[in-house]
């Protein structure tokens, strides 16, 4: 699509997003952390503890600032650049999660999830092909670190042309089907405290050794609803049991969608978790399986894009 079709199909859309503005305002708002605890005159420290770090909620942060050439999400490249504030364009980035950037595009109601690693020209411009997007609303977030700064996660909103379905609520699961896979995530989330939470992948009632993928057995990003909040997940240290374990900390009560991407026989899957923290703690019995389907290549390793 050529830049004049695609400001005239994005012309479109504007008008119907307008057209609709009540409903996607009350999807997309801010979520409501509640008034801060009231401290009295013996309170030993009436500091509060810092809230976990959460990012996308700007398109700059840190000094950086991402430049896409366009804002829609339709099928084919998608450009763009990272510049300081002077307007230069970045080119320098340390590797992490064996990536120099991870780009990740959410649709608005988080149905929709997809975790893209561009390529950088010698000027400093990314590009990747996107694939074909349910018409709506979404927001892509750069996760960086540039070189001899902080570690920063950038948020620029998309649009993908067309009819676009009304918003539906969330509905808490702790359990995914994908591609053949059963896959399920155990472990109580509680605002404002450092959570393990554990992802178990099954095929036939047995449990499946992922493959390495992005320096880890599998990598889980965390959005939360309304805002889309970008969310740090921190994978911990493979224990060898198949399952795979990572650090989470959620800075408010709602509702959050964890998305969890792994790799098996040389591909790459996509399993969603619905999790409500304002709900009471789960109580669900463990899952019981066979022993372990291993991969023959599991210990050497595998390079995925």
């Amino acid at each position: 699509m050529n830049a004049g079709a695609k400001l005239g199909a994005y012309g479109l859309v504007l008008a119907a997003a307008l057209g609709g503005g009540a409903t996607l305002g009350a999807a997309a708002g801010p979520i409501d952390i509640g008034d801060a605890p009231v401290h009295s005159d013996h309170d030993p420290d009436p500091t509060p503890a810092p809230a976990p770090s959460v990012g996308g909620l700007s398109i700059t942060e840190g000094g950086y600032r991402i430049v896409a050439d366009d804002r829609l999400a339709d099928a084919g490249e998608f450009t763009f650049t990272i510049v300081d504030d002077n307007g230069a364009p970045v080119t320098d980035f340390d590797v992490e999660h064996d990536k120099r950037l991870h780009l990740i595009v959410a649709a608005r109601d988080l149905r929709s999830f997809h975790h893209l690693h561009p390529a950088m020209d010698d000027d400093g411009r990314w590009s990747i092909e996107l694939p074909a997007m349910a018409p709506g609303a979404y927001r892509a977030f750069a996760d960086i670190h540039p070189t001899g700064g902080e570690a920063v996660t950038l948020g620029l909103d998309l649009t993908a042309p067309g009819v676009v379905d009304a918003p539906t609520t969330l509905t808490p699961t702790s359990s995914d089907e994908v591609d053949g896979y059963s896959v399920r995530l155990t472990g109580d989330i509680e605002p404002g405290a450092s959570n393990t939470v554990t992802v178990t992948v099954t095929r036939d009632g047995q449990t499946v050794t992922t493959d390495p993928y992005l320096g880890a057995r599998g990598h889980l990003v965390a959005l939360r609803d309304g805002d889309l909040a970008y969310l740090h997940v921190h994978p911990l240290p493979d224990t060898g049991d198949g399952a795979v374990r990572f650090a989470v900390e959620v800075p408010s009560a709602g509702t959050y969608a964890l998305f969890f991407d792994f790799a098996y026989d040389d591909a790459v899957h996509t399993a969603r978790f619905v999790v409500d923290t304002t709900a009471p703690p789960t109580t669900d019995p463990p899952t019981t399986t066979n022993q372990p389907i291993r991969h023959a290549d599991d210990d050497a390793g595998h390079a995925h894009n």
